[in-house]
C-alpha cells in the first residue's frame, strides 16, 4: 500500500488519546478496516503505556494477529507470549518510589510483567483506576512486597503534571532511566533506552518489519521515540504542540484516517 507516495507495509498506533480517541475503547468498526489492512499485505502493531491484560481486552478482536509494545516499550507480548521485556533494578526502583510517595497530592503504579500494583490504602485511586483499567489492580502495603521484577514505574497528578516536578524528576533521574510524559497527569518511568522507539526496532529484528515501510500514530511524548523510527508519522490534533511539531502529518481520528487509506489504495 503507497501512502504519501511510500510504501507501507506496517501501522503502529498509541491507544489512549489516538486509536482510542476520547473514549476508553475502541469504535467496533475499526477492527473490519484493520483486519482489510491486514488482507492487503499492511499488518498492525499497538504500542501503549498500558499494561499488556488491559491492551488485549481492549483489543480482542485482533488479538491473534497483532504485537503488543506495551509499558511505553519496556514490554512485547505476541501470540501471548512475552519475546522482550526490560526491567527497573529494584535498588534504583525504591529509589523512585521513595521520592514519587514524598510527592503530596500524587498516586503511584507499579508494573510487573502480567500484572499491575498499587498501595492499598488508597481507596478513591483504587475505585478510579477499576473503572479505567481491566483486570483490576492488585494492591500492596509496601511495594517492597512485590517478588517480581518491575518494568515500569509511574507516578499520577489528578490534575496534570506540574511544570516544577516534572522538571525536578528529570533532573534526577534522565540519565538512569527513561522519562516520559504519557499524558493524562501520567508521569512514566522505565528503564534507560526502553521506549516505544525501542521497542519498535526489538520488534522489526525479530519479525523481519521494515521500519522504512511503516506509519505511526501517536499523541503523547511517549510516542515521539515511534515517531523518528517510522517512515511516516502522524501525531493525533489534540496532542501536545511539541508532539504535533516532532510529526510528519496531523490528524484528528485515526479510524477515518485507515479508511482514507484504503479508499485510496484502489
Amino acid at each position: 500500500m503507497r501512502i504519501h507516495g511510500k510504501e507501507i507495509t506496517t501501522i503502529v498506533s498509541d491507544l489512549d488519546g489516538t486509536l482510542l480517541g476520547k473514549k476508553k475503547e475502541p469504535d467496533p468498526a475499526l477492527f473490519p478496516v484493520i483486519k482489510e489492512l491486514k488482507k492487503r499485505g499492511v499488518s498492525f502493531v499497538a504500542a501503549s503505556g498500558r499494561q499488556y491484560n488491559n491492551m488485549r481486552l481492549i483489543l480482542e478482536p485482533i488479538l491473534d494477529e497483532t504485537p503488543f509494545i506495551c509499558e511505553n516499550g519496556s514490554l512485547i507480548v505476541k501470540n501471548e507470549e512475552t519475546v522482550y521485556i526490560k526491567y527497573i533494578p529494584k535498588e534504583l526502583s525504591f529509589e523512585l518510589l521513595d521520592d514519587m510517595l514524598a510527592v503530596p497530592g500524587t498516586e503511584t503504579i507499579v508494573s510487573c510483567e502480567r500484572s499491575l500494583y498499587t498501595l492499598e490504602n488508597r481507596t478513591d485511586f483504587i475505585r478510579y483506576m477499576n473503572e479505567f483499567l481491566k483486570p483490576d489492580v492488585n494492591t500492596v502495603k509496601d511495594y517492597r512486597q512485590i517478588a517480581g521484577g518491575f518494568n515500569k514505574i509511574s507516578i499520577w497528578w489528578k490534575d496534570g503534571i506540574p511544570e516544577k516536578e516534572e522538571k525536578w524528576f528529570h533532573e534526577k533521574y534522565d540519565t538512569r532511566l527513561q522519562v516520559a510524559d504519557a499524558g493524562n497527569g501520567w508521569l512514566d518511568f522505565t528503564m534507560d533506552g526502553a521506549n516505544k522507539g525501542t521497542a519498535l526496532r526489538e520488534l522489526a529484528k525479530r519479525d523481519g518489519l521494515c521500519l522504512d515501510k511503516a506509519l505511526c500514530f501517536g499523541d503523547s511524548d511517549n510516542d515521539v521515540a515511534m515517531f523518528r523510527e517510522c517512515a511516516i508519522s502522524y501525531a493525533m490534533a489534540s496532542g501536545k504542540e511539541n508532539v504535533r511539531a516532532e510529526a510528519d502529518y496531523i490528524c484528528a481520528d485515526v479510524g477515518e484516517a485507515l479508511r482514507e487509506f484504503l479508499i485510496a489504495d484502489f
